[in-house]
Formats: C-alpha cells, sequence, structure tokens
C-alpha cells in the first residue's frame, strides 16, 4: 500500500453536497476511489450539505471555503488556490460551471497540473457568458468528462470544445443500496395507498425541467384503463403548489400523491410497477439509474443522453417530450403487459450492472487522474 506522500492528492470542487444527482456521483466517487492509491477531499465552494456526513463518514476531509456576507465572491479562487497550495493537491476535479470557473483559475495560481472537468449537463444554449468561459477554461484542463455522448455533442457544438479535450464518462451508482427485499403491503399503507391498484411514481425536483406538468395531464387517460392505479411524486421545487393545483382542477386527488423530499427512495421504488420520467431536458438522470437497479420498469421522453441507457422496447420506452397521449400510452402499455414488463426490467438491469455501477464509473475518473505523474 502507498503511504500518504506518494498517493495522488484529489480535491473534488463542487457547489455544495446537498441531495442532487450530481452531488451522488461524487459520494460514489468517494466510496469506490482506490484509496491505496488516491487521497481524495472534497472542497464546497457555497455550503456543504446532507452528503457532508456520508463523505466523511469514509474519512474524507470536506471543507467549506470562507464564505462572504453578502454578495458574490468575485476573489473565491484565491481562497481555492491557498487551500490547494496548503494540502499539496496533485489533481482536481470540479464539477459544473462554478467549480470550473473557481477551481481552474485555483488550480493554474497553485500549479496543480491536473485538472479535469465533469459537465453533468443543461438545456443548451446556456448563457452567452458562461459558455465564454467555459470554452477559454477548456484550454486549461486535461479533459473536460461529459455524462453522455448527447452532453459531449452540445459542449463541442456550443461552447466550442475540442474533441481532443472531450471524454464521455456516465454516471454510476451503487447497486447495492436498490437491491433490497421490504413488505411492499407495509410501505403502500405507510403511503397512504389502501387499494391493490398499480403504482406508477416518479422522484425529483419537482420544477419546470422535469415535465411533471405532462405526466399529470397523461393521468385522466392512465386512470381509465386502471381506475385504481396511483401516481407518487416525492420530492420538492418551485412548482410544488402549481402541481398540487393543477392535480385538484384535473380531478386526480385520489389518484396522486405528493410525498415530498423523501429518503426512502429505494423502498419507493420497490412498490413502483412503472417510473415515469417525462423530462424536457435531462444529461443522464440518476434517477434512472436508480429504476433500472431496483429493476423498476421505465417510460421516459426521449431527450438529453436518456436513449444511452433507455433502449426503446429493450430496457424501457421512450416517448416525445410534451405529450401526454404518448405518455399515458407507454404507461399503460407497460402495466398491461406483464412480458413486457419482464422483459424490460431484465434487460435494464443488465445494462446497469454491466456498465452503470458506481465502480465502472470511478475506474474511468481513475485512469484520468491518474496520469498526473
Amino acid at each position: 500500500m502507498q503511504n500518504s506522500e506518494t498517493k495522488i492528492r484529489l480535491m473534488i470542487i463542487t457547489h455544495d453536497l446537498a441531495l442532487g444527482g450530481l452531488q451522488q456521483v461524487i459520494v460514489n466517487i468517494c466510496k469506490t476511489i482506490d484509496r491505496t492509491r488516491f487521497d481524495p477531499q472534497v472542497l464546497c465552494l457555497r455550503t456543504t450539505g446532507d452528503y457532508t456526513p456520508e463523505i466523511e463518514s469514509l474519512g474524507i476531509k470536506v471543507t467549506l471555503i470562507p464564505q462572504k456576507k453578502k454578495g458574490a465572491d468575485y476573489f473565491a479562487f484565491l481562497k481555492v488556490a491557498r487551500i490547494l497550495k496548503q494540502e499539496k493537491i496533485d489533481v482536481i476535479h470540479t464539477h459544473n460551471t462554478q467549480p470550473f470557473m473557481d477551481g481552474v483559475l485555483g488550480a493554474i495560481l497553485a500549479r496543480v497540473k491536473t485538472r479535469i472537468h465533469t459537465d453533468h449537463a443543461r438545456d443548451f444554449p446556456d448563457k452567452r457568458r458562461y459558455m465564454f468561459a467555459e470554452w477559454f477554461l477548456s484550454h486549461f484542463v486535461s479533459k473536460v468528462v461529459a455524462v453522455s455522448e448527447h452532453t459531449a455533442k452540445n459542449l463541442m457544438k456550443y461552447e466550442k470544445i475540442s474533441p481532443h479535450k472531450m471524454a464521455v464518462i456516465p454516471n454510476g451508482i451503487d447497486g447495492s443500496k436498490y437491491a433490497i427485499s421490504i413488505d411492499k403491503d407495509k410501505k403502500r399503507a405507510e403511503i397512504g395507498i389502501t387499494d391493490k391498484g398499480p403504482i406508477i411514481g416518479i422522484g425529483v425536483r419537482l420544477c419546470e425541467q422535469k415535465g411533471i406538468t405532462y405526466l399529470l395531464k397523461a393521468m385522466p387517460e392512465i386512470i381509465k384503463s386502471f381506475p385504481d392505479c396511483t401516481l407518487i411524486i416525492a420530492g420538492r421545487g418551485p412548482l410544488e403548489n402549481e402541481l398540487k393545483l393543477e392535480a385538484s382542477n384535473l380531478g386526480l386527488s385520489k389518484n396522486v400523491k405528493f410525498l415530498g423530499m423523501r429518503l426512502d427512495i429505494p423502498e419507493l421504488l420497490q412498490i413502483m410497477d412503472c417510473y415515469v420520467l417525462p423530462s424536457l431536458w435531462e444529461g443522464m438522470p440518476m434517477v434512472l439509474l436508480e429504476a433500472m437497479a431496483s429493476k423498476c420498469p421505465v417510460v421516459a421522453t426521449n431527450v438529453g443522453g436518456i436513449s444511452s441507457v433507455i433502449k426503446s422496447g429493450e430496457t424501457g420506452l421512450l416517448v416525445d417530450p410534451e405529450k401526454p397521449k404518448a405518455i399515458s400510452e407507454a404507461v399503460i402499455r407497460m402495466l398491461e403487459d406483464n412480458h413486457l414488463r419482464g422483459k424490460m426490467m431484465h434487460g435494464a438491469f443488465t445494462l446497469f450492472t454491466e456498465n452503470l455501477e458506481a465502480s465502472v464509473m470511478t475506474k474511468h475518473y481513475e485512469e484520468l487522474f491518474g496520469n498526473t505523474r
């Protein structure tokens, strides 16, 4: 085993460690990285968050840069540079725009030679100043990692990032968290479902990107075929009250349950007969990997990097975005056809175990991190 002086000292730089897909990637890297070769730390630029105790329990240091009391901190990169020097960091790994800017500028000042950046996808074109900044900074990193081929194409098209700088590493999760057995009747009763009808569900931030309004609009047709079907929606966000009002106006109060923020998503996935993701844009959504690891059949919109993991008719069903009728037809088809549902479950789980486990993702990152010496 290498001692701490010979290990590669890695600093992962993020906005925060709040509950979210990007942050889950960081947790999974921390949990699966080869600690005989790497000595990882995490640097938060804005705040820490719910995942902090889990990372610290691994013996990994989490640091929050000193915060300004008011306004934007245009000199945060100087604080980053100071910390990188103090910790004698060999490699930085930044996630999304602000960490990209402050992390790379800080690394240049601290003379950290290996700089890796991951873009977790967004709706392009982005703000021009952000795209220009990322194009400029891409000249000072070893690699820009995209979480899907779709994201890589967007970065090359809109930010003119050189193909030679690009790498694609799909997100990965710890499948063992989802390979569980529960008392399904007890779980249904716990969230207030008393009948025996099918359950479809989604667990995301309640925002425009996720297209939940189109799933609500699809529910009346689904209910015609399955009157006792229940849609469970886990999560919070800016559209929560608006979506609750829409569900009420559509007469769905009996069939739709808003569960708020939940920490028992692995258990909720065990009682779902179908996971539905009606997003308007995506990169590589972690929620789909969670469904695949749970053997929960998926209906999703064909946007962003979703088609790289959901192959329609093989690992799930894809539909066009903003089409409630297409969503209802796909969900009804999935609920009616047990053979199809079983085929989707098997195909998705096989794809997950072979390509989307956290350990597979981390090995690809280790190859990039290891090019420091």
